[in-house]
């Protein structure tokens, strides 16, 4: 049975160091695919092709990888997504579009605009909901651009049943013990699975050092009255994200000595960072 990893890397939730994982792990065999306009158009068919054309292939990442992925003969896909706090998310996108050498419309906004002045022209409906709901929708079989807001609801419910269908959904904010699950999961099947990592494309972000709840408190508090329509755009993504994280939780507690195995992972990434000084 040839078993296949497919990374679907939503935009600013730690993808980029979790690939880079992927190919320290498998070299060649791994594809960080970047063709999005064919996987946009054809999805399952398309990522069909792709893996038939690269029989070597063990791994892949996409952007956009299509929740209707094929089913192959001989062929066993582990789908690994990760999701992030979408207040947290929010910020680090803003970060990396005002410092990323880009024109995007994004990159454009957030170089000439203000934290919350940039969060609010994200807020609005005509503009790409990079920030709204965004996690929700791509975890649900119709992808944000074609999602209008009044039908989020029964996205959510899609994207919650497939997420609870999978193995591990990692959390960004928990992305070591992430790693482990997914390690213990998926080393059966893949046996050379090695997600020690380096932080990769990490924004620079002055509060990064101070725990989560107080980056949220900060976040909101800059935000100010904009916060509530920031919660109200962004309800589906929180109630994701709390079920993950919950699941992910259940899930920790029931690997025979994970706090060891936890160890033994953080003390792989420091050597790795010993290694790169």
């Amino acid at each position: 049975m040839r078993n296949i990893i497919l990374h679907g890397h939503i935009f600013k939730n730690a993808g980029t160091s979790l690939d880079w994982s992927l190919a320290r792990s498998f070299g060649d065999a791994f594809l960080d695919h970047r063709d999005d306009q064919a996987m946009r158009r054809h999805g399952g068919r398309h990522l069909a092709e792709v893996l038939a054309d690269n029989r070597d292939l063990v791994a892949l990442s996409s952007h956009h990888l299509p929740r209707d992925v094929p089913a192959l003969p001989g062929v066993r896909l582990h789908c690994i997504y990760l999701l992030r706090h979408p207040l947290l998310r929010i910020r680090s996108v803003y970060d990396f579009e005002r410092e990323q050498q880009a024109d995007t419309l994004g990159a454009r906004a957030a170089k000439r605009m203000s934290f919350p002045e940039y969060v609010a022209w994200r807020m609005e409906p005509d503009t790409p909901p990079t920030i709204r709901n965004f996690q929700t929708f791509y975890l649900s079989k119709k992808k944000p651009s074609r999602a209008r807001p009044a039908r989020v609801l029964p996205l959510f419910f899609d994207a919650l049943v497939f997420a609870q269908s999978l193995p591990v959904v990692g959390i960004v904010e928990l992305y070591d013990q992430s790693m482990v699950l997914l390690e213990e999961k998926l080393r059966p099947h893949l046996p050379t699975l090695d997600l020690a990592y380096i932080p990769q494309n990490v924004s620079g972000n002055p509060v990064a050092a101070i725990d989560e709840g107080q980056r949220v408190a900060l976040i909101l508090q800059e935000l100010g009255d904009l916060g509530k329509t920031v919660i109200d755009n962004n309800s589906h993504d929180l109630a994701l994200y709390q079920a993950a994280l919950e699941t992910l939780t259940v899930a920790t507690g029931r690997v025979p000595d994970f706090a060891g195995k936890l160890a033994d992972f953080r003390e792989r990434c420091q050597m790795l960072r010993g290694k790169q000084r």
